[in-house]
C-alpha cells in the first residue's frame, strides 16, 4: 500500500515538514509494509519559499538590502543547487512583520529592498526567479522595486521622486533607460490574489488599512495608483495587478508571470508523479472550511487526486463546513483534536507536543479504517512507541 502525506503547515503549531515527518513515522510504525511519501507543501503563503527550496535542493544566501522604511537590513533568499533559480519572498525585505505597529504606514513604505534582492540574485547568475509577494507593508505600486533596478521617476519640475506610496500621484515622467537588462530573466510571481490595481477591489481599498492607512490615506493611495496607470502600458485590471500594494503591476511591466502559489509548489514537488500509483492521500492545513475551496492547498491536492482517481482524507486542527468539503470530493475531513477525550482551549491544543500526539493518534485511527490491518491488537503497543 502506498500513502502520500501532502501537507501545508498548521500555522502557529507545526510546520509542513514537521507534519509529514510525524505522519510518516506513524504510518511506518503502524504499517511496516506500506510505502509513505512525505511532501511538505505550501500554497503561496507562509512556508512557500522553504517548500520550494526543499524541492530545488537550494542553499540560503545572505543579502544586504533595505526594509520598507529604507533602513539597512540583512535578509536572505535561496538559490537552487544548479545555480540558476532564486527563491525569495518580498516580505523578507518589505514585509509588514518587519515593522512595529507604530511604523506601519503605506504612504511612506517602499519595495526598494525587493529590487535589491532581485539584483543580488541576478548578479550571482540566476536566470529564473520565484518570487512570493505575500505579506507586504507597501502600497507603492512597485516603484521602489523598479527604482532599485534602475528606473527613474520624475515630477512636473523634473525632480526625482522618492519611490513611496505618497508620491505616486506626483510622478509625471518614467525613465526606463537605465533599467537592468532582464531580457534573459524569467520571473515567476507567487500570487494568490486577483485584485486589480485600483478601485473598490484594488490594492489600496482592500489591503492598505491593514498596513496602517486611514480613510483619507487610502483614498490618496488609490488616486496615486490610478494616476500611475495612465503613465504605463500595463492594463490595471489584470488579475493580480493589485497584489502586494500594486507590486504585481510593476512585475507585470517586467514581463513576469503571475502564478497560483499552490499550483506552482505542487508542480515543483511533482505531486502528480507521486500520487499516480498511490492508494491514499492525506492532506491538510491548520484550519479547513469553505475558504479551503477558494484555492488553498488541500483543494489543489484534491484536484490533482481526482485526476489520478485516488481518495483524499483532509486533516486540520479546526474543521468547519464539513458537508461542503465532502461534496467537493474529500473522502473524509477530520479535526485531529476530535481524538481528545477532554476539552482543551485552542492555545493549548496548538502546542507542538499536544498537536503531535493528536496527529499521531488520528493517523492510527485512520489506518484502521483505510487499510487491512491483520493484527490490530498491536496498535496500542505501536502507539506507545510513537508517542
Amino acid at each position: 500500500m502506498k500513502i502520500v502525506a501532502a501537507f501545508d503547515s498548521f500555522k502557529g503549531s507545526l510546520s509542513a515538514q514537521d507534519i509529514v515527518t510525524i505522519v510518516g513515522k506513524a504510518v511506518r510504525t503502524t504499517l511496516p509494509n506500506a510505502t509513505i511519501t512525505e511532501l511538505p507543501l505550501a500554497d503561496g503563503g507562509e512556508g512557500t519559499t522553504e517548500a520550494l527550496a526543499h524541492y530545488l535542493n537550494a542553499s540560503w544566501q545572505i543579502c544586504n538590502a533595505h526594509d520598507a522604511l529604507m533602513r539597512p537590513i540583512t535578509t536572505k533568499y535561496a538559490i537552487s543547487s544548479n545555480g540558476t533559480t532564486a527563491i525569495m519572498d518580498m516580505a523578507s525585505a518589505a514585509g509588514l512583520t518587519l515593522l512595529s505597529s507604530e511604523e506601519r504606514n503605506p504612504m511612506l513604505t517602499t519595495t526598494f529592498g525587493v529590487g535589491e534582492m532581485l539584483k543580488d540574485a541576478i548578479s550571482k547568475g540566476c536566470k529564473h526567479i520565484l518570487l512570493g509577494i505575500g505579506g507586504s507593508a507597501t502600497n507603492d505600486a512597485g516603484i521602489g522595486m523598479l527604482a532599485a533596478l534602475g528606473v527613474k521617476f520624475y515630477d512636473n519640475h523634473k525632480r526625482e521622486v522618492t519611490p513611496i506610496g505618497r508620491n505616486l500621484q506626483n510622478i509625471s515622467t518614467i525613465d526606463r533607460r537605465y533599467l537592468l537588462d532582464l531580457s534573459n530573466i524569467n520571473i515567476e510571481v507567487i500570487c494568490d490574489v486577483t485584485n486589480p490595481l485600483y478601485g473598490p477591489n484594488g490594492a489600496a481599498y482592500v489591503y492598505a488599512r491593514q498596513k496602517g492607512a486611514n480613510n483619507t490615506e487610502i483614498a490618496t493611495l488609490d488616486k496615486g495608483l490610478r494616476h500611475l496607470s495612465t503613465l504605463c502600458s500595463i492594463f490595471p485590471n489584470t488579475p493580480g495587478a493589485g497584489a502586494a500594494g500594486g507590486l504585481g503591476y510593476a512585475l507585470l511591466s517586467l514581463n513576469a508571470q503571475l502564478k497560483n502559489g499552490a499550483e506552482l509548489v505542487l508542480n515543483t514537488a511533482n505531486l502528480a508523479h507521486h500520487i499516480a500509483d498511490a492508494d491514499l492521500i492525506i492532506t491538510g492545513e491548520g484550519k479547513i472550511d469553505r475558504q479551503t475551496l477558494c484555492g488553498k492547498l488541500p483543494l489543489a491536492v484534491l484536484q490533482k487526486a481526482k485526476q489520478a482517481k485516488v481518495p483524499v482524507v483532509a486533516l486540520a486542527g479546526c474543521v468547519e463546513d464539513n458537508e461542503l468539503l465532502l461534496v467537493a470530493g474529500f473522502q473524509e475531513v477530520k479535526s485531529i483534536n476530535d481524538i481528545c477525550i477532554s476539552s482543551l482551549p485552542i492555545p493549548q491544543l496548538m502546542q507542538p507536543t499536544i498537536a503531535t500526539k493528536n496527529l499521531c493518534e488520528t493517523i492510527i485511527q485512520l489506518l484502521k479504517i483505510y487499510t487491512p490491518i491483520s493484527n490490530k491488537t498491536t496498535l496500542n503497543e505501536e502507539r506507545k512507541h510513537l508517542l
